[in-house]
């Protein structure tokens, strides 16, 4: 058994990513699980939050905006609606983002229009979480 795991990062709109990695945690939609070489093979649901990668003592972080993750022994493919690495969420955009579902959500809207606002201010929510987090670790590194 090798000692990382091969992982590719995918969205609708770019190959994000294909490293090998020696451990991360995803989020889960039953809530957040590690991966470690060797772990049973299984298909999971993925809803927005934190990506964490470990490779020696570095950790990569993302902010995913949900999606799904096929998880082998020695590979993991996550398909994710979004991915930004951390360190490049525009936070501006981010409150924007969060401000526009908010205003929509206020206003009663129902059905589709409701769905895609909660789905919009969950999404805005992680990229600040994740950026946020980042932000003080880098600080409290200091």
């Amino acid at each position: 058994m090798g000692k990382t795991l091969n992982l590719e990062l995918v969205t609708p709109a770019r190959h994000v990513l294909r490293q090998a990695v020696e451990g991360l945690v995803c989020p889960g939609a039953e809530g957040s699980f590690g991966v470690l070489p060797g772990h049973v093979p299984m298909l999971v649901s993925l809803k927005p939050g934190m990506l964490k990668l470990r490779t020696g003592e570095a950790e990569t972080i993302y902010a995913l905006g949900g999606g799904f993750a096929e998880i082998g022994p020695q590979r993991v493919l996550i398909l994710a609606d979004t991915a930004e690495l951390a360190e490049d969420i525009d936070i501006e955009a981010a409150r924007r983002e969060k401000e526009r579902a908010l205003a929509q959500l206020k206003k009663g809207v129902r059905g589709a229009e409701m769905d895609v606002a909660e789905i919009s201010l969950k999404k805005a929510l992680t990229r600040l979480s994740v950026a946020d987090s980042v932000r003080r670790r880098k600080s409290a590194r200091h």
